[in-house]
């Protein structure tokens, strides 16, 4: 029997009769010698930003206050200013319905399988049919970090047929969920629903030695990953990381006050837990989990205080562009940081990064944040070299756009529909069936010049 039909048999076998986290690592390592299948990540960060602050002027990459702290990895970088969400209405709920969707509520009705759905969404159910192929076990993954605060029901960004799905923001629930089967995730299961690494140690000694040089080596190097992911969960581990500041002594993190030491202790944990979800996150796209994720950094008209200030996020974005700045720069940080560690992580044989095979999109639900309009969304792409996306840059698609449709903008400003950017996404992704509104002027609703180098769609 060739090794190639061993591995399959073993693979489905551990989907049966082991953890169901051994066939996820044995189809990975499968896919070592030939692992070209494009991922996508969608960030969302809250209450827009102030424009001038945020995007390099079009030509350079000196990058402004606010995206500052995305210097280390600004050559992987593509900003996108003049781009807006086309619809009513012009508010933090609207743009986080717009987000992923492009949809605003003055559109006709949607006539597609997917109703009202999330470019994530419509990806995962479009994978999902074609799971033969894809080998994913999760179609899409809605995840973040602090997403749960208060009634947030009406900003989420990721929708099901017009169902909000809400962004799971606590890796002790969703680490045992992905990648151990959807059994027992709560905190009354105890630490073993984190440690189930440890409980594949015979498994994954048996598939090692039916592995050749590269495989093995891709089995490991997802072994040794979460490896250091249990640990951070695992107060009693001695693997290192943020495990004590995330585990021991905080409260719940899906749940929270009202006053009190409520923000004190939100700020406290902040970083570990996007520390973790980042971690978590990279390793459902690296093992094949999933091809897409939504990825939130908090909520819109979100009150969490961030390290390094003193008030709460949405409060700062209605003061001056000083103020925002000074939580911005947080959110801004640790997608600087969540960028990087995809760029360390290896992604085939053929010596390509994570990075290289996934999309990165930011995305906000306003442009401007004092001014609650949809124009000038800050945007950017990052990754994406495997997909011909040519990076190190920042262009103004404004000139090429519209006036007087998009986002509550100035009578004589022009811009680019956003949906246009989600499109194009897909589309060279090799997806067939997501569906977008593509409003823009620029002939087909695309932005393909821009995405291979130039500075117009």
């Amino acid at each position: 029997m060739k090794r190639r039909t061993l591995l399959k048999n073993f693979a489905v076998g551990a989907a049966t009769t082991a953890a169901p986290l051994t066939s996820i690592l044995a189809r990975s390592a499968m896919a070592a010698e030939n692992n070209t299948r494009l991922k996508t990540l969608f960030i969302f960060h809250p209450n827009g930003a102030v424009p001038d602050y945020f995007f390099p002027k079009a030509g350079t990459m000196a990058l402004p206050p606010m995206t500052k702290p995305l210097e280390k990895v600004k050559e992987h970088l593509l900003f996108l200013d003049g781009l807006g969400y086309a619809g009513k209405p012009h508010t933090h709920e609207g743009g986080s319905k717009k987000c992923l969707t492009g949809f605003g509520t003055d559109y006709p009705t949607i006539q597609s399988p997917h109703g009202l759905s999330s470019i994530d969404v419509q990806m995962g159910k479009e994978d999902w049919a074609n799971r033969d192929q894809t080998q994913i076990t999760v179609p899409s993954i809605q995840m973040g970090c602090g997403t749960k605060w208060g009634d947030n029901f009406d900003k989420r960004i990721s929708f099901d047929k017009g169902k909000d799905l809400h962004a799971v923001d606590d890796p002790r629930i969703l680490y045992p969920q992905l990648f151990g089967g959807g059994g027992d995730s709560s905190e009354q299961a105890g630490d073993a629903s984190l440690k189930i690494l440890s409980a594949i140690q015979g498994d994954l000694k048996r598939l090692q030695g039916k592995l050749g040089q590269v495989e093995r080596e891709r089995l490991e190097m997802h072994a040794d990953s979460l490896t250091v992911l249990e640990a951070k969960l695992n107060p009693n581990n001695s693997g290192g990381g943020n495990s004590s500041s995330l585990c021991t002594n905080t409260p719940d993190l899906m749940q929270f006050g009202t006053g009190g030491n409520d923000a004190l202790w939100r700020t406290n944990i902040l970083g570990a837990v996007s520390d973790v979800q980042q971690d978590l996150a990279i390793q459902s796209l690296a093992c094949g989990l999933t091809r897409s994720i939504a990825f939130s950094y908090g909520v819109s008209v979100s009150p969490i205080i961030v390290p390094g200030t003193s008030a709460g996020d949405h409060d700062l974005s209605h003061q001056d562009a000083d103020a925002h700045t000074t939580s911005k720069i947080w959110w801004m940080a640790q997608i600087a940081n969540f960028i990087e560690k995809m760029a360390n992580t290896p992604d085939g044989a053929d010596g390509s990064s994570l990075l290289d095979n996934t999309i990165v999109m930011t995305v906000s639900d306003l442009g401007h944040g004092n001014r609650h309009n949809h124009f000038q969304v800050p945007t950017f792409l990052a990754g994406g070299k495997n997909a011909g996306l040519i990076t190190g840059r920042s262009i103004d698609l404004a000139p090429y756009g519209a006036t007087g449709v998009k986002g509550d903008q100035n009578t004589n400003d022009k811009s680019i529909n956003h949906s246009d950017v989600l499109a194009t996404i897909a589309e060279v992704c090799g997806y067939t069936s997501c569906v977008f509104p593509t409003t823009s002027d620029n002939g087909n609703g695309r932005i393909h010049n821009a995405w291979k180098g130039a500075d117009m769609p």
